[in-house]
């Protein structure tokens, strides 16, 4: 069963002036060829992950520890008891560390209440998928017991890798997911949707070259076709309720149109929430439309573990 629904409201003054700064700083140029992809990558490899800012530790309680030799940084209320618990992978076309955006995301989250789990997990080149992603499926084995319900949520290359871990832990038996949420996630690390190229001259951020050389170095030795590098490709039907949040301008969408197609025949709930006028993972950013997703992934949240505590009652 498939959703769509849009949000057509016009761009913010404000948001047109950032959109037009990611242009004239030319953010596109971290993806454009492989060469200055893999350059931007080793520079931002070597300043390492940015841990949780000073606002993110004044406001919520933070602490640092170590699952399966990564660094996973888990963030939660001060004061109040969390409700649900989410396993949060970042994005970064699987060769960009943790920046200071995500964690005003994962601020947001914690008014859940959230307990907000984020791994800093190994980057391709050097890694690949078949190093990561189990160990990124142990992690979730042992954050997903049984007191809390678990979200599994991602950006970017973190969405892909958020539906993939689902589809695994459902594949094995659990534990139970309540649900996946992925922002803007890039589902087909191929890019062979011919509609990528038309929005690519709309995408102030991503560029199809670079991110194709991403995809192989992390597939290796996978085809970047195989599902557990393009999830648009996998088993559906023993899949939690999937959300997936895209703007119109994200040369990511057209793989999004291509799992909603499947999911129409498929025994899974997949709602698709698209804004219009709105850039690849616009919900980390300090603009008014991120704020406002970033209140509704709170929703999203809370309406997620409500389901689960409805259904053990």
């Amino acid at each position: 069963m498939i959703t769509w629904d849009v949000d057509d409201r016009p761009l913010h003054p404000f948001s047109r002036l950032y959109v037009r700064g990611m242009w004239w700083r030319r953010d596109k140029e971290a993806f454009e060829g492989a060469e200055r992809t893999l350059r931007t990558a080793r520079r931002r490899q070597r300043e390492g992950d940015v841990p949780p800012t000073r606002l993110t530790r004044l406001r919520r309680r933070v602490r640092r520890g170590d699952l399966r030799g990564m660094t996973v940084w888990t963030a939660a209320p001060r004061r109040e008891t969390p409700r649900v618990r989410v396993l949060y992978l970042h994005g970064g076309g699987y060769v960009h560390p943790l920046t200071a955006d995500y964690w005003r995301l994962v601020r947001a989250l914690v008014r859940a209440p959230a307990e907000v789990v984020v791994p800093c997990y190994p980057l391709a080149p050097d890694a690949t998928v078949d190093e990561v992603v189990p160990r990124l499926c142990s992690i979730a084995r042992q954050v997903g017991t049984a007191d809390l319900p678990l979200v599994l949520m991602g950006d970017s290359a973190g969405g892909a890798m958020a539906l993939v871990v689902a589809w695994l832990l459902a594949d094995e038996g659990g534990p139970a997911v309540a649900g996946v949420v992925c922002l803007s996630p890039w589902l087909d690390a191929t890019l062979d949707e011919h509609e990528v190229q038309d929005l690519e001259a709309s995408d102030p951020m991503l560029a199809e070259s670079g991110l194709r050389a991403a995809g192989r170095w992390w597939a290796a030795p996978r085809e970047p076709s195989d599902p557990v590098v393009s999830p648009q490709r996998v088993p559906l039907d023993a899949l939690p309720p999937v959300d997936v949040l895209i703007g119109d301008r994200d040369i990511l969408r057209p793989a999004v149109e291509r799992l909603a197609d499947r999911a129409r025949t498929a025994d899974v709930l997949v709602h698709v929430h698209e804004t219009t006028s709105m850039f690849h993972v616009w919900m980390t950013r300090a603009i008014p439309e991120g704020r406002r997703t970033r209140r509704d992934l709170v929703g999203l949240l809370r309406a997620r573990s409500a389901h689960r505590a409805d259904r053990s009652t």
